[in-house]
């Protein structure tokens, strides 16, 4: 063995102090000695000079006359004429230590004043912390003249210097970004000319269209790609007519006929881009780079542009062949990398459980049982190590393949990187101690003792990942007010898919606002551009061809700011027009031909109804008559008007039309396959009509939106690709590569930060924590493609997502630096059911239960915030949520609570008619809408996205109502199927017929009505006092009888009529059992009474299809009598929700009426609630009544008192009259 781990493997302390070639720039220390002959020992006396370093150590220079010490790092600063070149490899355990490390080294060995400092990172994160670090007054204190870049495209770029500009292109010609669309092109000819590739051609054959081929093509791409990186040779004897799999040590392995497409299809690839640029491959250029450096090693000369310097910061995993090419550049120009490693001592050949610790003793010799049992308990090692650390292991392996000491020995220290979490503390916590014993390669021969107040380590389970981000904000409080040093900045929250849980992140975390006590300063990282509402509104307008054009998806489209501002629009115009084009009638499909394209066939009659072009033209029209002209019924070329705009409408309807026609226009142009050319115009023209930028963050995503074009044309002008694409083609690959990040990313912007793994791995935080981590979700799992060879013949140092995420979860565990925090999804939230969390964290807890002692359990958290075992003493929960404190702190029920009669404001004087009416019509709802003004959502109408296929009853109601309430009924009828709201062709004409049926029996109904009472009177003022409070206001749609002087204004004199006209039931019940609908009367009731105590000789009556009920006129003092008495409900419903409702409250009393006994009454009114095997009850369709009352049990023992006070009245004052009898 050679490397670094050659001198960590050894036993004890040696001296690490080695002579070096005086020079004048680098001098030897005084008593130095070679380690060959060094006499340094622990138990002897030290020459003068002399150092005893432990092992394991670091190799970093030395300076002259500088004392040396294990924890820091010296080297030259004297004059010199450049930097010795070299490859140096140093090791730390913890990032921040290889980052000083780095300081000292720049500090000590600057570069000429315009030189670049070149540093390769693996994500954007680790740039940035990078920057900030070295930019650190303890650090540098001024980092510029930097360029931080990722390997692969560094190394391209080192590529063309090493051969000159003109002997490689500038992209490679086989990048996967080109050679996707390379394939595009070239598999429709090949797989109908060369029978090797049958299998493609199988497989292309079932779905013709060209997304298949796309989707075939990426996948390819990809494949190769990865081969040019891992499987050089492979390419290479493929290009050479050789039909093999090349091993590194051993014979080829012959190639399953099967897959011998794949060699035909790189030869036929090096064809198609000639000879030159075949050898332009990355393989093929890495070779040539290769041999072209050994020369200029021999030469001693470096190619112009080539760094002086390039220093590799803590990446986690590159190819051998990035590796051999920094290693081969180390010849030219001084390269550093800095390396996390986990443990200080060589782990190299740890394995994962028994039965791989069998097959490599049974490598090395035939072994027995008992053998095997005694190798593994003395073999050294940590179970987590060899478990999640397999693809660290392979890079670390690797790296010591390249790393050779004795090339930088004579001017190089080796001192101790390592440092032990266990130093710095007074007392051993959990975490510290498990990062130690991976650091040492050790576990407890007896556990830890675990102290009660050790927290380094917390492990939570909850319900749902709105739970988990809730239980954290909690956790992240208790932690700021137990640790004032903790800053938000010092906190990493780490989950598998941002996009998962950036909702609850914002749900939680920005509930509260700067300056409230529960505030916590976050930043959400690593999210992708296509996550952005303005991508997803570009999605949308991208797939029109795809889309219905519902209502709905315009309403989602104006909620995109940089749409509504491109087209003059706020948000209140915008809900304006919604109400508007819900009103008109709007559905889905611009115009009747675009809904033929989803399947409507020809000459279907009103066809174009319910569509945008329909409900454009009613509005227009309404708009065009102007008010007092536009009213309902106002026919013109077969369009209703709908009356909603008015002249100062003009610029929102305009924007309306404006936004039509940029969508008509996008249809068009979406329509048909176009070459890639003309579709980055099309999508560049899209961008510029549909969107402007309100300020400059959505300037800088528009700019991020158009990028990828350019970048995808040059890619498919490479290829040669000049063939039509479909659009989905050319969308998909637009919008996937907006989900690509770079380097530009930002991140560590302030607060809590929030991110996935990858991009902050590594990267030291005082407290991590991983959330979302259950059972298939972490590690992520990846569906295998059974053409990819890599898969089935592994190399050491391949890339695997499953180890990548285990490799990623040690690191992340290996950042924490006080506290670890995992939490998962432990039971679901519907049923309690047991759910496992990843398996790592699986092997996690059980590798905790059986170092320390005593295990601590898991805390699962209850499933809701406002659970009482939250504030309940000694239950071991904790919230910050005072709301939910407080509505704990008293054990009165919620209707007790209530009823504060100094705290509720003062019932609205004055008083409205409408108050009554919701009063009668459900009590509970003065409570929330009136006093709290609290609207709970109801059951979801009927969506507005599709047209009527059949009316329900309430349709037919409304459409009827409508007809009836209106000045010419017949009139009405006929122009209903103008309105939009009838179904098309013959189911519109089943329910018109309907209608009109409904409509002439209720128009028979009111005749000997309409005889006695033609005269429609002026609206009648209501002026009241009642209870102390005013009752003001108006009653219209009053007639009066026949009389040869018209309707004066004023109170009018003589007897008039309400009249209220049902198109459906107005009774309930038979025989004896049969009554009125209570639902029918809460508004006729309450107008009578107002109209009788105001003084009007006030008939009302209301005439349904299956009869009548009437009210007859009341004395005024009566009448004020009744008014008060439901006032005074009004009062106690104003203070709290009162245990009655409407139909139950009216069950119970009717049943009084009828002689029922109170048992009986009670039965009747429960089956009018809670509902029975023949109805719905009312407490179902009421959210407000399920928010206040869990049951008819709550309501039984006050029910009686205040459905009398409500509806007793009512049931002794109105008359079933016989049909046709006004009287």
């Amino acid at each position: 063995m050679h490397g670094p781990f050659a001198a960590r493997s050894s036993a004890g302390p040696v001296c690490c102090l080695p002579i070096s070639e005086p020079g004048p720039w680098l001098q030897p220390p005084v008593g130095a000695c070679r380690p060959e002959s060094c006499v340094c020992s622990p138990g002897a006396g030290l020459p003068e000079g002399h150092a005893i370093l432990p092992t394991p150590a670091i190799s970093a220079p030395v300076a002259p006359g500088l004392p040396l010490t294990a924890s820091s790092l010296f080297m030259s600063t004297l004059n010199r004429p450049s930097h010795p070149p070299g490859f140096m490899v140093l090791h730390g355990n913890r990032l921040e230590d290889l980052r000083d490390l780095l300081v000292q080294f720049l500090r000590a060995q600057p570069l000429a004043p315009l030189a670049p400092e070149v540093l390769l990172v693996q994500s954007a994160g680790m740039k940035h912390w990078l920057e900030v670090s070295l930019a650190d007054d303890a650090a540098l204190g001024v980092f510029a003249a930097t360029r931080m870049e990722l390997p692969s495209g560094f190394l391209w770029q080192v590529y063309r210097q090493v051969l000159g500009a003109d002997q490689v292109p500038t992209h490679m010609p086989f990048d996967k970004s080109s050679l996707v669309w390379r394939l595009m092109r070239l598999l429709p000819e090949l797989i109908e000319q060369r029978p090797v590739y049958q299998p493609l051609q199988r497989y292309l054959r079932e779905a013709p269209d060209g997304r298949k081929l796309y989707q075939l093509a990426l996948q390819l791409a990809d494949v190769f790609d990865g081969y040019q990186s891992y499987r050089a040779d492979w390419l290479a004897a493929w290009a050479q007519g050789r039909d093999v799999l090349s091993q590194p040590q051993g014979p080829d392995l012959p190639l399953d006929p099967a897959q011998a497409w794949q060699p035909a299809l790189w030869r036929d690839l090096r064809a198609d881009v000639g000879d030159a640029l075949a050898e332009a491959s990355r393989a093929a250029v890495h070779a040539r780079v290769m041999t072209r450096l050994q020369q200029l090693a021999a030469e001693g000369g470096r190619p112009a542009g080539l760094p002086e310097r390039i220093v590799v910061f803590g990446i986690s995993s590159l190819p051998h062949q990035a590796v051999e090419a920094l290693a081969a550049l180390g010849q030219l120009s001084q390269v550093l990398m800095l390396v996390h490693n986990p443990s200080q001592y060589y782990w190299g050949d740890l394995v994962e459980g028994h039965a791989q610790l069998r097959q490599v003793l049974r490598r090395r010799q035939a072994v027995k049982p008992a053998q095997l049992e005694a190798a593994r308990a003395a073999r050294p090692g940590h179970p987590l190590l060899a478990s999640w650390g397999k693809q660290g292991r392979d890079y670390l392996h690797m790296l010591d393949e390249f790393d050779n000491v004795e090339g930088y020995r004579h001017r190089l220290v080796r001192v101790d990187a390592f440092v032990d979490p266990l130093e710095d503390l007074a007392t051993p916590r959990q975490l510290a101690q498990l990062q130690s014993g991976m650091l040492h390669l050790q576990t407890p021969a007896e556990p830890w003792a675990l102290q009660p107040t050790d927290d380094s380590i917390t492990l939570v389970t909850c319900h749902s990942a709105q739970r988990e981000v809730e239980v954290l904000h909690d956790q992240l409080l208790a932690w700021f007010d137990a640790d004032p040093a903790l800053r938000p900045r010092d906190v990493m929250v780490m989950v598998p898919d941002i996009a998962v849980f950036a909702p609850h992140i914002q749900a939680v975390f920005g509930r509260f606002a700067p300056g409230q006590p529960r505030h916590i300063p976050y930043s959400v990282a690593d999210r992708s551009p296509r996550q952005s509402p303005i991508v997803q509104a570009l999605q949308t307008l991208l797939s029109l061809p795809q889309s219905r054009l519902t209502l709905s998806d315009w309403l989602g489209l104006f909620e995109v700011r940089a749409l509504r501002q491109c087209f003059g629009l706020g948000e209140v115009e915008v809900d304006e027009l919604h109400r508007w084009l819900q009103q008109a009638g709007v559905r889905w499909g611009l115009d009747e031909s675009h809904r033929r394209q989803w399947g409507l066939p020809e000459g279907v009659a009103g066809a174009g109804h319910n569509t945008w072009s329909f409900g454009l033209r009613r509005l227009l029209l309404g708009y065009a008559l102007g008010e007092g002209r536009g009213e309902a019924g106002q026919v013109w070329a077969d369009t209703l008007a709908q009356p909603a705009l008015s002249g100062l409408d003009a610029t929102v309807a305009d924007a309306l039309l404006d936004w039509v026609d940029a969508v008509t226009e996008t249809l068009q142009a979406l329509g048909r396959e176009r070459p890639p050319a003309e579709w980055g115009e099309v999508f560049q023209g899209v961008v510029e009509r549909f969107f402007e930028a309100a300020d400059e963050h959505e300037a800088r995503q528009l700019d991020t939106l158009l990028a990828p074009l350019e970048t995808w044309l040059q890619a498919c002008e490479q290829a040669g690709l000049t063939s039509a694409l479909p659009l989905e083609v050319a969308r998909e690959h637009w919008l996937a590569q907006l989900q690509e990040g770079g380097l530009q990313q930002r991140f560590l912007g302030g607060g809590v930060q929030f991110g996935t793994l990858m991009p902050m791995r590594s990267i030291p935080f005082k407290a991590v924590c991983l959330l979302g981590m259950n059972d298939g979700d972490y590690p992520r799992q990846t569906a295998p493609r059974d053409f990819d060879l890599m898969a089935s013949h592994w190399r050491a140092g391949d890339r695997s997502r499953r180890e990548d995420d285990r490799y990623l979860f040690l690191e992340a565990l290996l950042s924490a630096r006080d506290r670890l925090y995992l939490s998962w999804q432990g039971h679901r939230a519907t049923d309690n059911a047991e759910r496992p969390p990843s398996v790592l964290v699986a092997q996690l807890i059980e590798h905790l239960h059986s170092g320390w002692s005593p295990a601590r359990p898991v805390r699962q958290q209850p499933l809701q915030p406002f659970s009482e075992a939250y504030f309940r003493a000694g239950s071991g929960f904790r919230t910050y949520d005072s709301d939910w404190a407080q509505a704990h702190q008293s054990a009165q029920p919620l209707e007790t609570m209530a009823l504060s009669e100094a705290l509720a404001p003062p019932v609205p004087d004055p008083l409205s008619l409408h108050a009554l009416r919701q009063l009668l019509r459900q009590p509970v709802e003065v409570f929330f809408k009136a006093r709290l003004g609290v609207v709970l959502s109801e059951l979801e109408e009927a969506g507005e996205d599709t047209e009527p296929f059949a009316l329900d009853g309430l349709d037919k109601y409304l459409a009827g109502q409508s007809v009836l309430e209106a000045a010419d009924p017949v009139r009405a009828l006929a122009e209903l199927p103008l309105s939009g709201l009838l179904p098309l062709a013959a189911f519109g004409q089943r329910d018109l017929l309907e209608l009109q049926g409904r409509v002439a029996v209720v128009q028979e109904r009111l005749s000997p009505w309409a005889e006695r009472y033609p005269h429609a009177l002026p609206v009648q003022a209501i002026d009241l006092v009642v209870d102390g409070l005013f009752l003001q206001d108006s009653l219209g749609g009053l007639f009066g009888p026949a009389t040869d002087s018209a309707p004066s204004e004023g109170l009018w004199p003589g007897p008039c009529l309400q009249r209220v006209l049902r198109p459906g039931a107005v009774l309930q019940g038979k025989g004896k059992e049969q009554g009125a609908r209570v639902e029918v009367l809460a508004a006729v009731w309450v107008n009578h009474l107002a109209g009788c105590a105001q003084g009007l000789a006030l008939t009302s009556t209301v005439l349904g299809l299956d009869g009548q009920i009437v009210l007859r006129p009341l004395m005024p003092a009566r009448a004020l009598q009744i008014l008060q008495g439901l006032v005074q409900v009004y009062r106690a419903a104003w203070l709290r929700p009162l245990p009655v409702a409407c139909l139950s409250g009216w069950a119970y009393v009717q049943a009084l009426r009828r002689g029922k006994d109170e048992a009986q009454a009670h039965e009747l009114a429960r089956a009018a609630y809670e509902g029975d095997y023949q109805r719905e009850g009312e407490a179902v369709r009421s959210a407000y009544l399920q928010r206040c009352f869990q049951g008819y049990a709550e309501l039984r023992d006050e029910l009686p008192q205040w459905a009398e006070a409500l509806y007793g009245e009512l049931a002794r004052h109105l008359h079933l009259g016989p049909l046709g009898d006004p009287e």
